[in-house]
């Protein structure tokens, strides 16, 4: 297989979104609890955990809350969370990253 030349390159779409995870007992039961998420993938190193999926990512803090065993809302995302890639949009409710532009604006 040959490597794609710069202009194949530039047209690949990366239609990932993802969550970088501090390691701590909060970011640690978050990520436990998303791993068993359809279309999740959870990536860890020593420090932190990139939980990713394609198109669309939602941390629902009830159902975060249920499988943690402790509250989890926005403050508490924003505090374990270091960074993240794609449109994040923030509620009472969740934490979604989506892809699509489109989407992101209607969240």
């Amino acid at each position: 297989m040959s490597e794609p030349t710069d202009t194949e390159a530039s047209t690949e779409v990366f239609d990932h979104v993802g969550i970088t995870i501090a390691r701590s007992v909060e970011g640690d039961a978050i990520v436990d609890a998303l791993c068993d998420h359809e279309g999740v993938e959870i990536y860890e190193s020593a420090s932190f955990a990139e939980v990713r999926a394609r198109g669309r990512l939602r941390l629902d803090f009830d159902e975060l809350s249920d499988e943690c065993g402790f509250p989890v809302d926005g403050s508490l995302i924003q505090v374990v969370m270091s960074t993240y890639y794609g449109r994040i949009s923030m509620s009472d409710e969740a934490v979604t990253l989506t892809h699509d532009m489109h989407e992101a604006a209607g969240l």
